[in-house]
């Protein structure tokens, strides 16, 4: 199977799907709090590739967890993290306005933290990251797809409204196809991977986790926010990372990595979701954020 064709075809309709959340109402919204989202913006950039190579240093997993980690850190968030803020009753505008920005600021962004990461991390001659190519690959299947879905919802907001439903599980669908296809194609190395995956992920979704709270904290963000942060934080665009992975570096085996970090993170954010809850039907004994 040559998941360098289909992979890509199943990115660019997720990219697609995420596009058709977006309304120009939203987008004007959140520039009303241009404080958390900016904060959140670069906290986010600036905080989760240097945890991924703190991981790395600590835990030393070989060159291909390590890669797959560097690009899953550097990625943009994951349209996932709107369904579990939905599930979890959290803002989900403000789920899916960071979502947005972070997508368009990875254009710039992403090429730029692999460029530097990878070498302090894996090495110097570890991996090669071409930027131009980084670049056009991300305009491709991140960009013009979600800007097509955006287009979607302005040009025909009816059509898009009755069937969002249908629109979001057609998504899950498609993601769950990608897992499977990524799955079959790299079960012997799943296999091999499987331990140190599960140590990486957890270590690396609670500090990622913890980082998106308390950057929620210095924002002065309410509680229910800071969660929305912390899940946006964690929650990782594995579909962007895996298509790198698979076109540009020519490394399968950092899709696989993220694969299973996509099913191992899973209940990790739902036992940070449940506590959540939980400390949110506490009464307060302090003073709450506005």
């Amino acid at each position: 199977m040559n998941l360098v064709t289909f992979v890509p075809v199943i990115v660019v309709l997720l990219m697609i799907i995420v596009g058709t959340e977006i309304s120009r109402a939203q987008l004007v919204a959140s520039m009303r709090m241009p404080r958390a989202l900016v904060g959140a913006a670069l906290a986010q950039w600036l905080l989760l590739p240097l945890l991924a190579v703190i991981v790395i240093w600590l835990l030393r997993p070989p060159p291909a967890l390590a890669g797959g980690l560097l690009l899953l850190a550097t990625s943009p968030n994951g349209s996932l993290s709107n369904y579990y803020c939905s599930v979890a009753r959290l803002n989900v505008a403000f789920s899916v306005t960071l979502t947005t920005i972070s997508g368009f600021v990875a254009l710039a962004a992403m090429p730029l933290l692999l460029a530097v990461t990878m070498p302090v991390a894996l090495g110097v001659e570890a991996y090669r990251v071409p930027l131009g190519e980084l670049t056009l690959r991300l305009v491709l299947s991140l960009l013009l797809p979600v800007a097509a879905g955006m287009g979607l919802r302005h040009f025909f907001p009816d059509a898009v409204e009755r069937n969002g439903k249908a629109i979001r599980a057609f998504g899950l669908w498609l993601l769950a196809l990608f897992l499977v296809l990524v799955f079959f194609d790299q079960r012997h190395a799943i296999v091999e991977i499987f331990a140190e995956t599960v140590l990486l992920t957890v270590t690396f979704t609670a500090l990622a986790l913890a980082a998106g709270w308390y950057s929620g904290r210095v924002l002065r963000l309410n509680p229910a926010d800071r969660a929305v942060l912390a899940i946006e934080f964690a929650v990782r665009n594995v579909g962007i990372a895996a298509l790198l992975a698979l076109t540009t570096f020519q490394q399968p085996e950092f899709a696989a990595f993220g694969a299973l970090f996509v099913l191992l993170q899973a209940p990790v954010l739902i036992l940070a979701l449940l506590l959540n809850a939980r400390l949110r039907e506490q009464p307060p004994t302090g003073t709450r954020a506005d």
